[in-house]
């Protein structure tokens, strides 16, 4: 026996959807959340895999901080350069950006002429003035500038 659906009864079909409508509507967003987790999870995953591959193709003379001497000019190079300043700024605000790119520097990640260059391109960006709508930045965050650092750095 098959079921027509020109038989059912709608005000049937209504209340069985009213009845666990808020409960399913409120699993969905948890649901949602977590595959959102997962999704961000996956993709510093990604990052980190990426950088550990760059670090293992690379030759030792290669590695010798700072990682990235001078910005790149190549266009492919300013798209990953803006990207990563997105980041920074969409993350932290312009006063964290700023502070991470001088600590960068003070760790060997980049030189004192690519730091001033990088700052110079953060004040550039207007944020919003509130600096409560961002948060420090993470480990999790520094290792994904250091991808960037990087990419940027395999571009010169």
């Amino acid at each position: 026996m098959t079921l027509n659906p020109r038989e059912y009864d709608p005000e049937e079909l209504r209340s069985a959807a009213r009845a666990g409508g808020d409960e399913n509507i409120r699993e969905l967003k948890e649901r949602l959340k977590e595959h959102e987790q997962t999704a961000e999870e996956t993709v510093r995953s990604d990052q980190l895999k990426q950088l550990l591959f760059m670090h293992s193709s690379a030759s030792p003379e290669n590695l010798e901080r700072p990682y990235l001497e001078s910005m790149p000019g190549k266009y492919a190079a300013e798209i990953t350069l803006f990207e990563w300043l997105d980041f920074l700024l969409e993350r932290g605000g312009v006063k964290r950006a700023l502070k991470a790119l001088e600590y960068y520097q003070t760790i060997g990640w980049v030189s004192e002429g690519a730091a001033e260059r990088l700052q110079s391109h953060v004040r550039g960006f207007s944020g919003p003035a509130d600096e409560e709508s961002h948060s420090d930045l993470e480990m999790a965050d520094h290792v994904l500038s250091l991808v960037y650092i990087a990419r940027l750095s395999s571009m010169e």
